[in-house]
């Protein structure tokens, strides 16, 4: 049926995805902690995890993230007037990431900015107010940012699940990649299966009951869905994936608890025995999944050794995980755990790949604590002009610098340092002007562009005003020998990661720098960023 009437006029203009470079083989990793292989490539299909460098944060993918989307839509940062953030990895108990994405990505200092801490569902939530916003005409158009880092204490079983990443996207009237619905399904309460303290890294996760809480909270989504909608028909469907094995499992739970009553499903299920046989097939079908290097499988019987009907059934059921979760699956299963990201990185993965004009794509948006979002969006015919553009998804699942174990336990103890290597850069020939202009005092305190407000907030000298390309090359060789004060940006020199040489192309990053005597907020300078390049293999 024509589900149009279902779909407002505002949706996704554009999105942006990134990743950190530096993955963990996860089979090195659980053969060092003494657990099976089975455990990944069956129990979770997981097969890397992405982790961050020393000195990345969420700001560090945040803006990547927001540019990327910025320049695959072609959109004019000073047409965005709101900026937010959906994250549960805190930078600051007070300052926004937010607002530190209006000054880097120079969207107008006329936008409403807000960081929203809600679990893994606080981009969903976040998008959903720039839904509204833009549906009462208090905002035109809204960059919104999910980016987090997903850590557990090392040796523990949720380890194994880490990873991190961002995904933006641009929100708008008349969007060019998708619609979303009228109305969400909703369900909140207060579940404690997941726990994080205040300041601390590590995140607490308490086995089966959290997988119960998760699927539990998903199915009642999709029923509030449904109670306000109808029956609905969905091409893909993306759940938020702490580890790429539990969508499996939540599509399982859906079809066996509400799709096979569904008027959708062209099977006789007025006979028991048919209903039987579909949640035995299911059944069997979950237990054997597997992945290889590349593809999801099963090692079901071959369909001529089989009858006519569970032939049938058979292909049913392959068809609702092959064509409709496996595709996305591709996502957690090389990123990991990318919290409020997760589902949103699933859907530009789909939109890239796999989706076609007026297909439907259904996600349920899970946080812990608890609270589940579920909802619609409409591919719209305009879409590839946009998601086929890169950087896209597997330009990252194919940049990355392998990490050892060693080196992976060695940072997140804290034992290993960022090593501070400098070098003196040129915009490459093919940069066209891109990149990302910064203003400091002599001291290295970030100064606002913002009239009557900039000057340097601690009274120091000076204002300095300093572009830096989106991608250089390297003209100098690296110097370790510079101590890391801000006075180095005013003399040409710029930090650069310690794999770099002379004459590498080079793409802009923006890294924490911490300075050991530094206490609390009594720094030397507050402009704690530090354009940092890493090289690359082409531009972009």
């Amino acid at each position: 049926m024509n589900e149009d009437f279902l779909f407002t006029d505002v949706g996704i203009d554009s999105i942006g995805f990134y990743a950190p470079r530096y993955y963990i083989d996860l089979q090195e990793l659980a053969l060092e902690r003494g657990v099976k292989p089975d455990k990944l490539t069956k129990g979770l299909l997981l097969s890397e995890m992405r982790m961050p460098d020393y000195d990345e944060d969420i700001i560090s993918f945040a803006l990547k993230a927001g540019y990327n989307a910025l320049y695959r839509g072609n959109i004019n940062p000073k047409d965005i007037d709101a900026v937010f953030v959906g994250t549960e990895t805190m930078t600051y108990s007070v300052k926004s990431v937010s607002n530190i994405l209006v000054e880097l990505l120079g969207i107008s200092k006329y936008s409403m900015t807000q960081d929203i801490y809600n679990a893994c569902a606080a981009q969903t939530l976040a998008i959903l107010n720039a839904i509204a916003l833009i549906e009462k005409g208090i905002i035109n158009k809204a960059l919104v940012v999910g980016a987090d880092i997903s850590y557990y204490n090392l040796d523990t079983p949720s380890e194994l699940t880490q990873g991190s990443g961002a995904v933006a996207l641009i929100i708008s009237k008349e969007p060019r990649i998708a619609n979303f619905e009228k109305r969400f399904g909703k369900v909140s309460s207060n579940i404690n299966d997941f726990f994080r303290p205040a300041n601390e890294e590590n995140a607490q996760v308490f086995g089966s009951y959290s997988v119960n809480s998760y699927l539990n909270f998903q199915i009642d989504a999709y029923d509030n869905l449904i109670s306000q909608i109808g029956d609905f028909y969905a091409n893909y469907y993306v759940f938020h994936a702490p580890y790429a094995k539990l969508p499996i499992k939540c599509m399982q739970q859906l079809i066996v608890k509400r799709m096979l009553n569904n008027s959708h499903i062209n099977l006789d299920l007025k006979q028991k025995h048919i209903k039987d046989s579909i949640i035995k097939e299911i059944d069997s079908f979950v237990r054997k999944l597997s992945i290889n290097q590349a593809l999801f499988y099963t090692n079901s019987k071959e369909k001529g050794e089989i009858n006519e009907l569970m032939g049938k059934i058979t292909n049913w059921v392959e068809g609702h995980f092959k064509e409709r979760v496996f595709p996305q699956l591709e996502v957690p299963k090389y990123f990991g755990n990318m919290y409020s990201a997760s589902v949103w990185a699933q859907i530009n993965f789909i939109l890239e790949n796999y989706a076609n004009s007026n297909e439907t794509i259904y996600f349920g948006s899970y946080g812990s604590g608890a609270t589940c979002i579920s909802g619609l969006l409409k591919v719209n015919p305009t879409f590839k002009s946009i998601v086929q553009r890169e950087p896209n998804i597997h330009y990252y699942i194919d940049n990355k610098i392998k990490r050892s174990v060693e080196e992976y336990e060695l940072m997140r103890q804290g034992i290993v340092k960022p090593k501070l290597v400098f070098g003196r850069i040129i915009e490459h020939e093919k940069n066209n002007g891109r990149g990302f202009t910064l203003h400091f005092c002599d001291k290295g305190c970030q100064i606002p562009a913002f009239k009557g407000l900039d000057y340097c907030p601690k009274g120091h000298q000076g204002f300095h005003e300093k572009f830096f390309p989106l991608y250089a090359v390297l003209e100098s060789d690296p110097i370790t020998t510079l101590k890391p004060h801000f006075e180095i940006y005013r003399d040409g020199f710029i930090r650069i990661t310690p794999n770099s040489k002379k004459g590498d192309l080079m793409e802009y990053e923006i890294r924490r720098i911490d300075i050991k005597e530094e206490k609390g907020c009594e720094v030397d300078g507050l402009l704690n960023w530090i354009p940092t390049y890493s090289p690359t293999k082409r531009v972009i």
